[in-house]
């Protein structure tokens, strides 16, 4: 691993963390809105995954510029490979991601930081505008001003009310985290998949003692095709959602509240299965026979925590997990020629 520190103050109140690979079209707009932000505290830590473009030569001119940035160069392990490093090298108090083909406002840190503050949370959840290639913009997590108004309440009261509205956003870089709530947590991404920030999110949320929500749009999410989770790797998808439902399962078994945290997470798994489900349906599996015994777990599972669910639950548990049996099935028809 290759490190190049440019004069980094290690009293900086506010790291930020970005992964890089092979993203030359996009990054210097990236870095752009990190290095001009209207809040200077802080330090910029892009970790290089092995990329094979232009980008080390944009970070690199981008460091000699800016004595905040430090340049961390590793082989190429993924996205939470180099968050894990980020997070490692990190020494401010406050944790944000930004991933490198993505834009924040001039204003985020400032405002996140001013607010975090003023509520002393541990965690400070925002919200992002889609960017889609034709230049139109929408939000998927949309959250009415009952919701918006949550100030330091408990991260498991404040996924219950997320979970309870379909409000939960899983996507690390809305954010705005304590260093030290991961630090002694281990809440570190799970490394070798994608959709790893379904898993993350959840164990951030559920560690934080004080949680607050604002009103703020300031991530800017990039839609492009050929970006990690526009793959059309669907075997190595589906094979990740798979590990993060099983880790959900024993995240959800680990909490053991019915009709709390543990309904949510549960409920948030199975829906995960309709997402394996449309993808199987145009997928070529090589590992069929271990995803197949997994069936059986996930059946019995569901007859056990059916009766404790509210009825909008059992609802997209069992639409998930239909869907994904049955196109299962039609795969395994289709592969055998009935």
């Amino acid at each position: 691993m290759l490190l190049t520190v440019v004069n980094i103050d290690n009293n900086m109140l506010v790291s930020i963390i970005i992964p890089v690979y092979n993203v030359e079209a996009y990054l210097t707009e990236c870095l752009d809105s990190v290095v001009n932000q209207t809040f200077r505290d802080m330090e910029i830590i892009l970790v290089d995954d092995g990329s094979t473009d232009n980008s080390p030569e944009i970070m690199q001119a981008f460091a000699e510029k800016d004595s905040r940035i430090k340049i961390i160069t590793q082989p190429n392990r993924g996205v939470s490979a180099a968050r894990n490093t980020g997070l490692r090298a990190a020494s401010g108090e406050y944790i944000l991601f930004v991933d490198s083909d993505d834009t924040i406002l001039p204003e985020t840190v400032e405002t996140l930081y001013n607010k975090i503050r003023e509520t002393d949370s541990d965690l400070l959840l925002g919200n992002e505008l889609f960017c889609h290639e034709n230049k139109r913009w929408s939000m998927d997590f949309k959250r009415d001003e009952a919701l918006n108004s949550i100030t330091g309440i408990s991260g498991k009261a404040c996924y219950i009310k997320l979970m309870e509205v379909n409000a939960f956003p899983p996507s690390a870089p809305l954010f705005f985290i304590r260093r030290e709530l991961i630090t002694l947590n281990s809440i570190f991404f799970k490394e070798g998949i994608i959709h790893e920030d379904e898993l993350w999110c959840v164990e951030a949320m559920l560690n934080a003692k004080r949680v607050s929500l604002i009103d703020f749009n300031y991530y800017l999410y990039r839609q492009r095709e050929g970006s990690i989770m526009h793959s059309n790797n669907h075997e190595f998808r589906i094979k990740s959602l798979f590990i993060v439902t099983n880790e959900l399962n024993k995240l959800a078994k680990k909490e053991n509240d019915l009709q709390g945290v543990t309904g949510h997470i549960f409920t948030r798994m199975y829906s995960l299965f309709y997402s394996i489900g449309e993808l199987l349906q145009s997928s070529s599996i090589s590992n069929e026979t271990k995803w197949n015994k997994e069936f059986p777990c996930f059946s019995k599972l569901l007859i056990e925590i059916y009766p404790f669910l509210s009825y909008l639950q059992q609802r997209i548990c069992l639409t998930g997990f239909a869907c994904l049996v049955n196109s299962w099935e039609k795969y395994f028809n289709s592969k055998n020629g009935c």
